[in-house]
């Protein structure tokens, strides 16, 4: 692979310097966090979200967070490596919006020193708060990612997080917070399996720039010795083994926009293998949650270099002619010839057992 820059990514024009993006979380909740990431060479860094619910920001004094391996036992956070599974409640930024826009600035102005890209986020609460939010955040960091997926809005009070999974109430929001935000308008969507392909229609005929895909899972976890539920609750879930969902979700969109819209993946990305497999399956960059957390924002320079790495072994001019690479190569199963021999992992067992009443 040659060229200057072989990880940059554009997303509507505008530039990036690479595809590895941290997602909003708790890690970036603080002016401390924003800087870290941004430090460590992050092409995009999203704020943790605020909106206009108190309920919302309460809802942070009961987080929690179970790190679980594979056995699904739970391991303190120290212990956990990028296999563990996360289990959690969370909450929104629990500063005034104004106070928040000055830590925001702050990290705008090293945004743009660093060559990096500062993105607000809004969660929704009540869709008619959003303009005035997104507004505010705009005039500071311009893109803004307006988070319709979050699994929490299920648990949530009443009226703190709103998760919208249909097509009209997603372009009645998209018209309203359009017109007030100067640069990219992303849209996060909940993981709503076969609504997801109206989700993405919707998102860009109202005029999202971009869409990401896709918000955690719903989760709920015995433990089986006391047996109480890991948290005291249901909450979010976050795994590796979540990757293949994700990227279904990712590349079924990729398929139906022909390719034009685009999009950003996220849950289940571990490594810069799993960052590639995101590109190859059509996204042109990749928010990382969990992998932060256990490794730290310095790990962001780990997977820059590795992707580079990975990338040099592809007869290509850079990354942004791979994306979709894998999804260019896949078929529909009419279009899929049969398998020669037959595929039957069982048929091993089947030959070894001896069928009852035989002499």
């Amino acid at each position: 692979m040659t060229g200057a820059d072989p990880l940059a990514t554009s997303l509507a024009g505008v530039q990036f310097a690479n595809p590895v993006w941290v997602g909003s979380s708790e890690l970036t909740m603080t002016r401390e966090g924003i800087l870290a990431c941004l430090g460590a060479g992050a092409g995009a860094v999203i704020a943790k979200s605020v909106n206009e619910s108190e309920a919302a920001r309460r809802q942070l004094d009961i987080a929690d967070y179970a790190f679980l391996d594979d056995r699904r036992a739970r391991v303190p956070a120290a212990a956990a490596d990028r296999s563990a599974a996360l289990l959690n409640r969370s909450g929104l930024v629990q500063q005034s919006l104004e106070d928040w826009l000055a830590v925001l600035e702050e990290g705008r102005r090293a945004a743009d020193r660093l060559g990096s890209v500062l993105i607000g986020s809004i969660t929704t609460g009540d869709p008619a708060a959003a303009p005035e939010i997104v507004r505010a955040l705009s005039s500071v960091t311009g893109h803004v990612e307006v988070n319709v997926g979050a699994p929490h809005a299920r648990e949530a009070a009443g009226g703190a997080v709103t998760q919208l999974t249909s097509g009209e109430g997603l372009r009645e929001l998209v018209s309203r917070v359009r017109p007030v935000c100067d640069g990219l308008l992303l849209l996060k969507l909940p993981d709503a399996g076969p609504l997801t392909p109206s989700l993405v229609e919707a998102a860009r005929s109202a005029g999202a720039d971009a869409v990401v895909l896709t918000g955690r899972q719903h989760g709920f976890l015995p433990d089986i010795e006391t047996l109480d539920p890991q948290l005291g609750s249901w909450g979010a879930y976050s795994s590796p083994a979540a990757l293949p969902m994700s990227l279904y979700a990712v590349s079924k969109a990729f398929v139906q926009t022909g390719g034009e819209l685009p999009l950003v993946g996220t849950n289940g990305a571990r490594d810069a293998a799993d960052v590639l497999r995101f590109v190859l399956s059509g996204a042109r960059a990749v928010e990382l949650v969990t992998a932060l957390w256990i490794e730290g924002p310095a790990y962001v320079s780990t997977l820059l270099r590795d992707l580079e790495r990975l990338l040099a072994g592809i007869p290509a001019a850079g990354l942004e002619q791979v994306v979709g690479a894998s999804v260019a190569r896949s078929r529909a199963y009419a279009d899929v010839e049969p398998v020669v021999p037959p595929a039957r992992p069982w048929a091993r067992w089947l030959e070894q057992a001896d069928p009852p009443g035989r002499a």
